[in-house]
């Protein structure tokens, strides 16, 4: 995904850039095509790319174990100045470095490293999703009631001494 930067004119420009996720490198989970929407600035000293990356993934549920797809929209900000401007003005850890000559920009890498860093730590497929039913294990979404008619198990006896133990210390 490298976006041309040969001729640009200073001010505003907009670009569009697609690719599918294996050439990102992107495991299997992703799908369909990644998108790229860019908003370049160019000045006489650098260029500001505001980039809105769209790809299509797909979880299983941590409350219901049901597949879902959703959209992943994470955004980042790139700043390039030019190669002779690596000064303490601009910590390399903040910035990229360009050469005159430098005809493109590859963001493959930053889409990659942004699209990881946008997946969830907790996929839910959505936020109302009632999981499974802690006796027999039924998806509780399926249910109309969204509670499961298979009854209350009976507690392990093994169990009773530590809740006796807590009533006692909620007493006192």
């Amino acid at each position: 995904m490298k976006l041309n930067i040969s001729n640009l004119p200073e001010g505003v420009t907009q670009h569009e850039l697609t690719g599918i996720p294996s050439d990102l490198g992107l495991e299997e989970q992703f799908f369909d095509t990644v998108a790229l929407h860019v908003t370049l600035e160019k000045n006489i000293r650098q260029l500001v790319l505001s980039v809105v990356i769209e790809a299509k993934a797909r979880f299983r549920c941590d409350r219901c174990l049901e597949e879902f797809e959703t959209t992943l929209r994470p955004e980042l900000r790139l700043v390039y100045v030019w190669n002779e401007l690596k000064t303490a003005e601009f910590p390399e850890e903040d910035v990229h470095f360009l050469k005159h000559d430098d005809n493109s920009i590859d963001l493959s890498g930053d889409a990659k490293e942004y699209l990881k860093l946008a997946l969830p730590l907790k996929a839910v497929c959505r936020e109302e999703c009632a999981g499974l039913c802690a006796s027999c294990g039924r998806n509780l979404n399926a249910v109309p009631s969204g509670v499961c008619d298979c009854g209350p198990k009976e507690s392990d006896p093994r169990w009773n001494k530590l809740g006796d133990f807590m009533e006692t210390l909620i007493k006192n």
